[in-house]
C-alpha cells in the first residue's frame, strides 16, 4: 500500500505504526552531520537535545546543525535555544551550524539544504536526522526529494522515551489527532508535488 492509497477518514493504529514508527537503525561510529530538528514544546525539545548530547559524547560527529526559528505556535528561537543548551554542555562552537529562520518542518528542510550545500556536507556524506520518532519519515522524503542529485547517506536518530512515543499516541486521543493530521499532511504535501509517494 502506498501512502495515498490510505483511506484519510478511518487510520487505524496499524496505519500510524507503519507511516510513523516504522524508522531503521544503523549502526555508525562516526558522521559528517547531525541534524537537529526543532520543536516549539520544549519538554519535547529538550528530549531531542538530550539524546544528541549523548551521541555527541560517545560518537564522531564532525558538524551539527541546529534548525528552527520561531515556530508557527511558538514563542522562541528553537535553534539559538537549542546552541545554548549544547554549549552548556561542552560542545564545541565551531562545530556548530544555525539555520534560525524556519517555521515550519518544510522551510526547516529547504533552508538546512542551503546551509548543507554552504559548507559541503551532502555530497558522498552521512547525515543524521534527529528529530521524534513520528517525525522523521516527513523528513526524509522532503530531504530525499530536494536531493535527488546528490549520494549521500541518512541516519535516523530518535529519543528512545517520548511524549509522543507510539504507546501514548495510541492512548491519548489528541496526540493520536496529531498522528493523524501528521500522515494527511504527508498525503498532502504528496499531492501537491512537494514529496513522492511511496510503500508504508
Amino acid at each position: 500500500m502506498k501512502l495515498t492509497e490510505i483511506n484519510t477518514e478511518n487510520i487505524t493504529n496499524e496505519i500510524i505504526k507503519n507511516v510513523l514508527f516504522n524508522t531503521p537503525k544503523t549502526y555508525y561510529q562516526e558522521t559528517d552531520c547531525l541534524i537537529i530538528f526543532g520543536c516549539h514544546i520544549k519538554e519535547i525539545l529538550t528530549e531531542r537535545l538530550d539524546h544528541a548530547i549523548k551521541i555527541l559524547k560517545t560518537k564522531k560527529i564532525k558538524k551539527v546543525l541546529l534548525t528552527g526559528g520561531v515556530g508557527v505556535n511558538g514563542n522562541f528561537n528553537e535553534s539559538k535555544y537549542m546552541k545554548d543548551i549544547l554549549l552548556k554542555n561542552d560542545i564545541e562552537e565551531d562545530k556548530i551550524l544555525i539555520e534560525d529562520k524556519s517555521t515550519t518542518t518544510e522551510e526547516n528542510i529547504i533552508n538546512s539544504i542551503e546551509i548543507l550545500k554552504n559548507n559541503n556536507l551532502i555530497e558522498n556524506k552521512t547525515i543524521i536526522l534527529l528529530s521524534s520518532q513520528a517525525h522523521l519519515r516527513r523528513i526524509k522524503m522532503g530531504l530525499e526529494k530536494q536531493l535527488k542529485d546528490y549520494d549521500y547517506k541518512l541516519i535516523y536518530e530518535y529519543p528512545k522515551v517520548s511524549l509522543i512515543s507510539y504507546e501514548n499516541i495510541i492512548n491519548n486521543n489528541e496526540l493520536r489527532n496529531l498522528a493523524v493530521n501528521q500522515i494527511k499532511k504527508m498525503i498532502t504535501l504528496i499531492q501537491k508535488g512537494n514529496i513522492d509517494d511511496e510503500e508504508i
